[in-house]
C-alpha cells in the first residue's frame, strides 16, 4: 500500500474503533461506499449519463445497494464480495433505522455477524466478538476494494459505435 493512503487508513481505522456500536456501522460502510462509487466511475463512460447515475440528487446508483448490486452485475466485485459486503449492508441498515437500544450483540445484528465470511485472525475469543467480526470484515473488503477502482481503470468504457454508421437510415436527409 502506498504510504500516504496507508496513514489515511491508519487515521480512518483509529477513529473507526472509537466509534459507538451504531457509528461504527454507519461509518464502516461509508469507505466502502466511496471504494464502490469510484471503481464505477472507473468503469463508466465519462460524461453526464454517468454523472446523473452516480452522483445527482436522487441518481439510481447513488445507494449503497445499487451500487453494489451494479459493481456485482458489471463483474467489478468477486460474488464472495459482493455477498459479504451485502450482509455489511444489512447491519448498517439496522443501526440506520432503529431509534435506540441497538447494539452488536443485539439477536438480528448478531445474527447477521455471524454470518460474515471474513476470515479472522486467529481462533481466539477475543476475535470472535461481533463487534470485532464487523470491523474485520470492514477492513479486509476496505483493503481488498482501495485500488479497485485503478485496476477496473484499465478496462474504462468508451463510447462505440454499433454497426456502419453509413448504412444509418435515421440520419438520412432524404
Amino acid at each position: 500500500m502506498r504510504e500516504k493512503d496507508l496513514a489515511d487508513l491508519q487515521s480512518f481505522l483509529t477513529e473507526l474503533q472509537a466509534e459507538t456500536d451504531r457509528g461504527l456501522a454507519l461509518v464502516g460502510l461509508a469507505l466502502l461506499d466511496e471504494k464502490l462509487l469510484e471503481t464505477l466511475q472507473a468503469f463508466f463512460v465519462d460524461g453526464k449519463s454517468s454523472t446523473r447515475l452516480l452522483t445527482d440528487p436522487n441518481a439510481p446508483l447513488g445507494t449503497l445497494s445499487a451500487r453494489i448490486e451494479a459493481c456485482a452485475a458489471l463483474g467489478l466485485i468477486t460474488p464472495d464480495e459482493h455477498q459479504e459486503i451485502g450482509l455489511l449492508r444489512r447491519i448498517r441498515n439496522e443501526f440506520a433505522h432503529k431509534r435506540h437500544g441497538l447494539d452488536f450483540n443485539s439477536l438480528k445484528v448478531a445474527g447477521l455477524c455471524t454470518s460474515l465470511k471474513s476470515d479472522l485472525p486467529m481462533d481466539d475469543a477475543r476475535f470472535a466478538s461481533n463487534r470485532f467480526r464487523f470491523i474485520n470484515s470492514t477492513v479486509l473488503l476496505t483493503l481488498s476494494l482501495f485500488y479497485r477502482a485503478e485496476w477496473v481503470a484499465k478496462e474504462k468504457r468508451a463510447p462505440k459505435i454499433w454497426g456502419d454508421p453509413e448504412m444509418s437510415d435515421w440520419r438520412s436527409t432524404d
